[in-house]
């Protein structure tokens, strides 16, 4: 066998456009999982959106949230190894997005908040209404997110967005200058904020060495540019046909997309 793990992200990559997984994609991942590989999510979610998806697959073994700022036990229902943000770092982010007049939504240990209900907001919502795991995840609208942070939380991400796509452009290019924070685009209107050094990628491989994995073991499939450090540092990092051209040209293998069984067959060919 040539891989020990697979790591896959979820929405755009395991999930289809409807949010679902194929059946066949838990099926090649349950074959895997009998036949000794490692199997691991590494999500941009909060752990508490993540957890159906790891129970609908029966994963066993912890995943990775918030695009790599923690590891999460579900079985011992804890972090296990992770860095939130520094308080004042995580103030100067509410204050430039204030400064800029984008929206933002803040992952915190339990609870996702936000003050703008956007409609990817309202979406989730309704997805998260309709949940029969428990516990459900808890995604609440609250008045100052300044006000939260005076309590000094755990921060783990933050996601800054807006419809106006020169704005947010606008507050990427100056995020991006900040040594305290690493920015992603998650999608074309979603970027991604994480302590400095934070990333799929780099949580991955520190997970995969405490695990005595080599990187060159790692098969890692993923769809978007939050999903580059992962897919570009493992034996073999797979894109999505859905990706963008600009991480698909950076990867060894395209194939098809997340409305296809791609992963399925990929996958029963590696076991092959």
């Amino acid at each position: 066998m040539p891989f020990r793990m697979i790591a896959l992200d979820l929405d755009g990559t395991v999930l289809d456009p409807e949010g679902r997984i194929r059946p066949r994609t838990a099926e090649a991942l349950q074959v895997s999982r009998a036949r000794g590989l490692e199997v691991t999510l590494v999500t941009g979610r909060h752990h508490s959106v993540t957890r159906p998806y790891y129970e609908e697959l029966g994963l066993a073994g912890p995943a990775i949230c918030c695009n790599g700022t923690y590891v999460y036990d579900f079985l011992a229902g804890r972090v296990v190894s992770g860095e939130p943000f520094d308080p004042a770092d995580a103030r100067r982010v509410v204050a430039s997005c204030r400064q800029h007049d984008v929206d933002l939504l803040m992952y915190l240990d339990d609870v996702m908040l936000y003050e703008v209900p956007t409609p990817h907001l309202r979406k989730l919502g309704a997805w998260i209404d309709g949940l029969s795991t428990r516990p459900k995840p808890e995604l609440r609208q609250v008045t100052s997110v300044e006000a939260v942070l005076d309590a000094a939380p755990n921060v783990w991400k933050f996601v800054v967005t807006h419809p106006d796509a020169g704005r947010l452009a606008a507050w990427y290019a100056e995020a991006e200058t900040v040594p305290a924070y690493g920015v992603e685009y998650s999608w074309h209107d979603r970027i991604d904020v994480m302590p400095a050094g934070r990333s799929k990628g780099s949580r991955l491989l520190s997970w995969a060495a405490e695990r005595r994995i080599d990187p060159q073991d790692i098969v890692a499939f993923g769809d978007n540019f939050n999903d580059l450090g992962m897919l570009t540092g493992v034996g073999l990092g797979i894109a999505m046909g859905n990706a963008p051209d600009g991480v698909k040209t950076q990867v060894k293998e395209v194939i098809g997309g997340n409305d296809t069984d791609a992963i399925a067959d990929r996958i029963g060919r590696l076991l092959a």
